[in-house]
């Protein structure tokens, strides 16, 4: 692998430009429901587009197309339908008497202003206030003026779209403290900031690193942070693809309808563990012995029958072959083909998610592994007749050797010590070192620079919404050294990286 510039050889670096962000569908339902509480979601909304791994940076470059605006004002009328359709929950949503003096007005004044992510002008909320009252001339009902006045208000490009422009001088310019707030809470909750927080920015609070950690910490002990960083690992390591998770069940007789949910679930409470449960260094999900197991993969580990409901936290014994996150069915079984492993596809997941190695795509007609004319194979061993070819090899030799000691679990996750009735060998050699099993490759992997690195670029590039730039490799390294300082602990990344100087700032407009 080449290794990276020196930093000194890099760019200067400059922040980049402002950009407005569509709300991913997440962010969405979550903003209706800090909003509203619970409403039921019109489920036909248009689905996001990631780019460059993360929905997020899809919400940076993509609109809203005209089918999918129909679907965010029928969406609006829905939701705003149901909580005012409550006698109870308009009551306690409007919070005074529609009739009394000055009761529209505070009410939109209070409403929008969590809607919007800002405080309302007295022109918006005059012009708001005049669509509630010509609304009552026709409707003759004034909750259902204040239904679809609040419809309009979750419709506004400021509902759908996070505006965040920045302020200041050329060359001087920062994120408000009002739009520091936003950034804070759709990077850690994926949600709209709270009234606690709003007002933060409102008082001045959010200018500066100190504040704004402030803040962080207390976003991140509350379990909405719990639920965006499931969202970020979800996407980094492609959990969403467990839950249509298929394999031949003439071949994997354990597969059912619920074993792909139950192997995401897994992975995501291996993951809280470690962020939340004892922000703990972060690599040490390539290692740990401790994961949580319903009695569905309990019984797919070859493990006895866990006790409770659901998901329990289990430690694997001392002379069980699997440990960290290559050790679970779910990255295994989704790095594998329907009916058998595939060590290409389980390095190269090591390489491109985990090491930040980016792999390119085979070219057309590579013919599928089979079988030599002496007889069956190991998979090993056809992929060592395929690397034989040279124009194979180049790319190959950063995957195959990774994946091949994972062979001893087979496309669904089950351990295995044969294939083909063949003795399966999953030693293996890559740079100079040698290991067998996701154990000893956890550990491995474990040391290398790169692993810690990764994260944080990938992080970086989640939490600022686009592809990094070489102009802002600078602040990408400076994110990686402060990860490695905190022992690579995943809340002081967030923490780093909302304290920024790449966070704070905007370029100028390109």
């Amino acid at each position: 692998m080449m290794p990276p510039p020196d930093v000194e050889e890099l760019p200067d670096y400059e922040p980049a430009p402002a950009t407005l962000y569509r709300l991913t569908r997440a962010q969405y339902q979550n903003c209706l429901r800090d909003l509203l509480g619970a409403v039921d979601v019109p489920a036909d909304l248009e689905a996001d587009t990631p780019l460059h791994g993360f929905a997020s940076v899809g919400a940076s470059e993509l609109t809203v197309s005209p089918r999918a605006a129909e679907q965010l004002e029928a969406a609006a009328f829905a939701v705003a339908g149901q909580v005012f359709g409550d006698a109870e929950r308009r009551q306690a949503l409007v919070g005074c008497d529609l009739g009394e003096a000055g009761c529209v007005d505070d009410f939109l004044r209070r409403f929008g202003r969590l809607a919007w992510r800002r405080p309302l002008s007295g022109e918006e909320v005059g012009e708001l206030s005049a669509l509630y009252a010509e609304l009552l001339r026709t409707l003759r009902d004034p909750w259902r003026a204040a239904e679809f006045t609040v419809a309009t208000v979750l419709q506004s490009p400021w509902f759908v779209f996070r505006v965040e422009r920045g302020e200041g001088a050329e060359g001087q310019r920062r994120y408000s403290d009002v739009e520091m707030a936003s950034r804070l809470s759709f990077l850690i909750w994926n949600s709209a900031p709270d009234d606690a927080l709003l007002a933060a920015g409102e008082r001045g609070e959010l200018a500066t690193p100190a504040g704004l950690e402030t803040q962080a910490r207390r976003l991140l002990a509350d379990d909405r942070a719990r639920e965006a960083m499931r969202h970020f690992f979800g996407e980094f390591f492609l959990l969403d693809r467990l839950d249509g998770l298929t394999k031949d069940r003439d071949v994997f007789p354990q597969m059912s309808p619920t074993l792909g949910a139950a192997m995401r679930r897994e992975v995501e409470a291996m993951i809280d563990d470690v962020v939340f449960g004892r922000d703990a260094d972060l690599r040490s999900l390539l290692t740990t012995r401790d994961t949580f197991l319903d009695a569905e993969l309990a019984a797919l580990y070859g493990l006895p029958p866990v006790e409770g409901p659901g998901h329990q936290p289990v430690h694997l014994p001392p002379d069980n072959p699997r440990g960290g996150l290559l050790g679970t069915a779910g990255i295994l079984a989704l790095n594998a083909h329907n009916t058998v492993t595939s060590p290409t596809l389980r390095g190269k997941f090591i390489q491109n998610t985990l090491l930040c190695f980016d792999i390119p795509p085979p070219p057309p007609g590579i013919p599928q592994l089979s079988d030599s004319e002496d007889g069956p194979e190991t998979t090993r061993q056809k992929l060592e007749r395929h690397r034989s070819d040279p124009s194979c090899n180049g790319c190959h030799q950063f995957m195959d050797p990774l994946g091949v000691s994972l062979e001893n679990f087979d496309a669904i996750g089950a351990f295995r010590t044969t294939e083909a009735g063949l003795a399966i060998d999953a030693r293996a050699v890559f740079e100079g070192q040698t290991f067998e099993g996701p154990r000893q490759l956890g550990e491995l992997l474990r040391e290398r620079e790169e692993i810690g690195a990764c994260f944080a670029r990938r992080f970086f590039r989640h939490g600022m919404g686009h592809l990094e730039s070489e102009a802002e490799e600078r602040a990408v390294r400076d994110l990686i050294d402060a990860f490695r300082a905190s022992d690579h602990r995943f809340q002081a990344l967030v923490v780093a990286l909302v304290t920024s100087d790449a966070f704070r700032l905007v370029g100028e407009d390109e």
